[in-house]
């Protein structure tokens, strides 16, 4: 079994992201991040394999990046997109611990 470490890991990461994606009104994101953070603290992990897949990179998570916007938007763009990549890269490091470390 995983460490409880990696465990709690994952929540708080999947809790950051679930507020990015909130903040960025991409509720179906947010709520299931939210959904996996409940599903955790149940030990129910049967959301791994999804979730691993969705954050992976190139998979569904580079939808969200914001590709067309203004030129004077572009530090803010800039700034979600970063955002959004270090939550996702975090969040998929994790998932692949705990997929590691459950196999």
């Amino acid at each position: 079994m995983f460490r409880i470490m990696v465990k709690e890991e994952l929540k708080i990461a999947l809790l950051e992201a679930a507020s990015y994606f909130r903040s960025r009104g991409i509720p179906e994101w947010e709520l299931e991040a939210l959904g996996a953070v409940n599903k955790i603290e149940r030990n129910d992990f049967s959301f791994l394999e999804d979730l691993w897949i969705k954050y992976a990179p190139t998979c569904d998570i580079d939808d969200l990046l914001v590709t067309e916007y203004a030129t004077e938007d572009e530090d803010k763009v800039n700034k979600l997109n970063t955002q959004l990549a270090e939550i996702a890269n975090k969040v998929f490091a994790l998932l692949e611990r705990v997929k590691c470390e459950k196999t």
